[in-house]
């Protein structure tokens, strides 16, 4: 996200992680675990961000959760914008409203019902 402004299934592409920006900033990065940030866990997701940037500054940022995460869960929205995102290179549209609809009425959903719309992706392909 910090070199391409968005994080998606493009940025864990083999030949984006390879690339020379990615591999220098990788090679900046310290990763470090910290127990009273673990123990927090499972009430929270809590991560430490610390950029020291050439001048010396520091900028610092600390999160207990994040979007989706079951103590803020993400809106309905989000969810099918997200969604359209990431399935679109593997359906239609008239798949995607299908699978958007049938999620939401899951608790009342026959699961073979789900499958068949899962299975006739399947059988599709990739797009």
């Amino acid at each position: 996200a910090a070199l391409d402004g968005q994080l998606g299934p493009e940025q864990y592409a083999p030949e984006r992680i390879a690339s020379q920006d990615v591999q220098s900033l990788l090679r900046r990065v310290v990763i470090r675990p910290d127990d009273t940030l673990s123990e927090r866990f499972p009430a929270e997701m809590p991560a430490r961000l610390r950029v020291v940037l050439r001048d010396g500054r520091i900028l610092s940022v600390e999160k207990r959760d994040y979007e989706g995460f079951h103590t803020r869960p993400m809106p309905w929205e989000r969810v099918v914008e997200k969604f359209e995102r990431l399935a679109s290179p593997f359906t239609d549209a008239g798949q995607r409203r299908a699978l958007v609809e049938a999620v939401a009425e899951l608790e009342g959903l026959n699961v073979r019902d789900l499958t068949r719309l899962l299975e006739a992706i399947g059988k599709e392909g990739v797009r």
